[in-house]
């Protein structure tokens, strides 16, 4: 008996704990999304307490983020949409697709521009719905809790030329050409939050104006809290979205709900998704953001904490250095001291041999001067023998002077007497007979005039 009553309170408790992990993990709708959408399709209760919405659409291809434009705004890229549940669809919640049941719009009570994926390419740029798994955090953005990858099926695609054209369902890529198209293209989210809202940057704006040749202008966004208000659109710039609190979003005084239980669950692990919670809100962003502010401190603490010790060891260094220098000022003093005895050995080494260096050159110049005292006993007589020598060459050299100087007298003499003009040696050409003969004149003439004088 015991045992039954233990067992029994042992599965009380496990019920008891797995429906306390199903209230905190649970989607119970609020009232606002539940009477705004209910018009336009059905609530379905897939898990315990997990409540998505199904649109009645009768088309086979339709997609989610079909029928509507992109339009640039302060927030980054806003999805006009032109069905009548679109303004809550499209910018809370997110889309995943069922096997059986097909297109599912799990409810979100965070607001943003559009919550879309992006790829692409040179020539193409699509866009896809985000998972559930996909949730957003100040510090990481959009991340994943579960690995996921949209197949190609579900994505649009269309020419850069017609991204911001009013009606770009009209030039979608066709279904048959997705797949290439999806392989040319890369992937790209750009979420973030800013002055308190989620921004959805996606493909650079610059990027898109060059491939797209076109001037894409921003439009202001005017946030509205009634829905009767989204449709008074007065200026073509501004535009027009609802955008509440969470706690009007959340709050539910309805006492019924017409909500359908099926016993065929999908393959959504609900574990793993922290979309729809009440943990995620924006005072919680806020805690997240308090959060990161508290890592920052840390790491700031940290980092005085090591330039403090990195000044405490430059300090102990600087000490060590000072005590080195101290002991190695000691040191040098003695050395010093050391150094100036081993300088006075030194210095009378070197007197020593200054002394013996002059010792030996006095004895060499003594030397030197005798062998010049010998030399100069024999000089007298040489230079007796070269002073002849040159006042006989002297005299040579007169009497050649003397009879050079008689010849050119007389040489004149004989060309005055005769008034011969002189003869040019390249004119004249003379015998070698006529020559023998005046040398014999002459001859003859000079023997003469030397016997007169005699």
């Amino acid at each position: 008996m015991k045992s039954l009553i233990i067992f029994s309170a042992f599965v009380f408790a496990l019920g008891f704990i797995t429906t306390l992990e199903a209230k905190q993990n649970n989607l119970y709708v609020g009232d606002y999304f539940y009477t705004e959408l209910a018009p336009y399709g059905r609530w379905i209760e897939i898990d315990y307490g997990v409540v998505v919405w199904k649109p009645t659409v009768m088309q086979v291809s339709w997609l989610p983020y079909r029928m509507g434009r992109w339009i640039w705004t302060y927030d980054g890229w806003y999805w006009d949409s032109y069905e009548p549940f679109g303004y809550i669809t499209y910018h809370y919640g997110r889309w995943f697709y069922d096997d059986y049941y097909g297109w599912l719009w799990y409810p979100d009570y965070e607001w943003a521009p559009a919550w879309v994926e992006w790829r692409y390419s040179n020539n193409h740029i699509g866009w896809a719905p985000l998972h559930p798994y996909a949730t957003f955090s100040i510090s990481f953005g959009i991340r994943f809790t579960q690995v996921y990858n949209t197949p190609y099926h579900h994505w649009h695609f269309v020419k850069f030329n017609y991204f911001c054209d009013p009606y770009p369902y009209n030039y979608y890529v066709a279904p048959t050409h997705r797949y290439r198209v999806y392989q040319t293209t890369r992937y790209r989210t750009n979420y973030r939050y800013y002055n308190g809202r989620v921004q959805n940057r996606g493909v650079d704006i610059n990027y898109v104006r060059v491939r797209s040749n076109q001037e894409i202008r921003r439009r202001d966004i005017i946030r509205v809290r009634d829905k009767r208000e989204l449709s008074r659109n007065g200026d073509k710039n501004k535009i027009r979205t609802l955008d509440l609190k969470r706690d009007e979003l959340v709050r539910n005084d309805l006492k019924r709900m017409d909500i359908q239980r099926d016993n065929r669950r999908t393959k959504l692990d609900h574990t793993k998704i922290d979309v729809g919670r009440k943990d995620r809100t924006r005072t919680t962003v806020k805690k997240d953001r308090n959060v990161k502010l508290n890592k920052r401190n840390d790491v700031k603490i940290t980092r005085d904490n090591k330039k403090q010790t990195v000044r405490k060891e430059v300090r102990n260094k600087d000490v060590q250095r000072k005590d080195v220098k101290r002991n190695d000022n000691v040191n040098v003093k003695k050395n010093r001291n050391k150094n100036t005895v081993n300088r006075n050995d030194v210095n009378k080494r070197i007197n020593d041999q200054k002394k013996t260096i002059k010792k030996r050159t006095n004895t060499q110049t003594n030397k030197s001067i005798r062998t010049d005292t010998n030399k100069k006993r024999f000089e007298p007589k040489v230079n007796k023998q070269k002073t002849q020598i040159k006042k006989d060459n002297r005299t040579k050299k007169n009497k050649r002077t003397q009879v050079n100087v008689n010849r050119n007298k007389t040489n004149k003499k004989t060309n005055v007497t005769r008034n011969h003009p002189p003869v040019k040696r390249k004119e004249t050409r003379v015998n070698k007979n006529e020559r023998k003969v005046q040398t014999n004149r002459t001859m003859v003439k000079d023997k003469n005039r030397e016997r007169r004088k005699r």
